[in-house]
């Protein structure tokens, strides 16, 4: 199972930034969780104003873990 992340910093101050975690998760596959973080990635210029997507990862959850 995995969990989606991204990591987005503001435009105007790069050293500011805020991780973004998945609420739909998690996902069976290393596949289903990339392309959710891609979407995340894409989703997170319009919902925050002056924040972009910097980095993503999919965080391996261990056994009997949801979130």
């Amino acid at each position: 199972m995995f969990k989606a992340i991204v990591l987005a910093c503001a435009i105007a101050t790069p050293t500011d930034c805020i991780e973004f975690h998945d609420t739909r998760g998690p996902y069976d596959t290393r596949a289903a969780c990339e392309r959710r973080a891609m979407e995340m990635g894409r989703d997170v210029g319009e919902m925050v104003n002056g924040m972009q997507p910097k980095k993503w990862r999919c965080q391996t959850l261990k056994k009997g873990m949801l979130s």
